[in-house]
């Protein structure tokens, strides 16, 4: 199932009112150009830009792929793990200012092991208020819920979902992206973003 034609204006319009404020971003729908990795072409942007947040769960996962103990993946401080007050907790290891896991050809050389964060880039869902025009980040049951409804082929309340994708990354070379595809992807965008580590609510 891919997203309702008036489903799809209702984005462009509500896209068109934000875009302005969100420049690093672009819209995805449908049709737009599909990704593939251009490793030769990249900066490796996300790799050098962000520090990327793990929790316990993918920290497991990707020390069970990559072979390595949780202490060689993480940031480290006396040679023990710096752990935050948050939900994901530690940070991936980085190495002269990028990524310790990328390697020279600028490729994750613990793909099959990534964190989410890793999975996710470089789509992003946002949810839109149209009445107020904002980004809201609202309860978690009322973005599945919206989000369930657009997957769905309904008109999306109470909030809209818009899939975005990074304008930086040089990967959007790939021929025009089905319908069918759009959907798997914003599927699975969304369970990365908002439900990491979880099935999707709604099943």
């Amino acid at each position: 199932m891919g997203i309702d034609t008036q489903v799809i204006d209702r984005v462009r319009a509500a896209w068109t009112r934000i875009e302005e404020r969100w420049a690093a971003y672009d819209l995805h729908l449908p049709g737009s150009p599909s990704f593939i990795c251009q490793a030769e072409a990249c900066s490796a942007h996300c790799c050098k830009v962000y520090s990327v947040s793990l929790g316990e769960r993918e920290l497991e996962r990707l020390s069970r792929f990559s072979g390595l103990e949780p202490v060689d993946l993480l940031e480290t401080e006396n040679g023990k793990p710096i752990s935050l007050p948050l939900a994901q907790p530690y940070l991936l290891a980085r190495d002269e200012g990028r990524c310790a896991l990328l390697g020279d050809d600028l490729r994750c050389s613990q793909y099959h092991g990534r964190p989410e964060a890793c999975r996710l880039y470089p789509h992003f869902v946002i949810f839109l208020n149209e009445t107020t025009g904002r980004p809201v980040h609202g309860e978690l049951r009322e973005m599945s819920a919206s989000m369930r409804m657009l997957l769905e082929g309904e008109q999306p309340e109470p909030y809209l979902p818009l899939l975005l994708r990074h304008i930086e990354c040089p990967g959007f070379t790939g021929p025009p992206l089905p319908a069918d595809a759009w959907h798997q992807l914003a599927e699975e965008t969304f369970r990365l973003q908002y439900l990491p580590m979880q099935e999707l609510k709604w099943r």
